[in-house]
């Protein structure tokens, strides 16, 4: 795999990211939340598998300028997807900063997170219906719904951000993630 730092244009995103990473998927060479924090530059990527005494992760979780929410699917979250723009804007209170955690890992890897986590299990969990299939052509997807890390950063991003004069910075996640599944394409047989 070519190094693909040069498509990289860093950005501060809203929401802010907070990517807790499994260590599986730290080491992997596509692994698509490291990706993510080295374009969001106002991002935290921390690697573990339980984080309830992680010091690190509990000052940004309990800063009370900060509003976190879950990224995860289960069937108590915000359908993000079935709102409006206004109601989006409501979801988080006017004086706090609205903080995604993304878990980053397999399906497996990820509920094996929350559930070590003590502290991930009261916040309010968000998820929402992907407008398309995965670009993750180099790995299986379980279902036709999952996306990549990466891929889910940009489309929270995308319904929170207003284009900057027509101009959407948060596509560069998928610039870089498509150039890194192009050129690993350009060897498969």
């Amino acid at each position: 795999m070519a190094c693909y730092c040069s498509h990289i244009k860093a950005f501060d995103s809203e929401p802010r990211f907070i990517i807790l990473t499994q260590p599986r998927e730290a080491k992997h060479r596509f692994g698509t939340g490291r990706m993510a924090h080295l374009c969001l530059s106002n991002s935290l990527l921390f690697e573990g598998v339980d984080f309830s005494a992680d010091d690190r992760v509990n000052d940004e979780i309990h800063n009370p300028a900060n509003f976190p929410v879950l990224l995860y699917p289960s069937a108590d979250a915000i359908n993000l997807s079935w709102l409006t723009p206004a109601r989006l804007m409501e979801l988080v209170p006017g004086d706090r900063k609205l903080v995604v955690i993304v878990l980053d890992g397999t399906w497996k890897s990820a509920r094996k997170m929350i559930r070590l986590s003590h502290n991930l299990a009261d916040f309010p969990r968000i998820r929402f219906d992907p407008p398309s299939l995965s670009g993750y052509r180099i790995r299986r997807q379980p279902a036709p719904h999952c996306y990549s890390t990466i891929e889910a950063i940009h489309y929270v991003t995308d319904l929170f951000s207003a284009p900057d004069n027509g101009r959407k910075p948060h596509d560069n996640l998928l610039k870089v993630f498509d150039s890194v599944i192009d050129r690993q394409l350009t060897y498969a047989p």
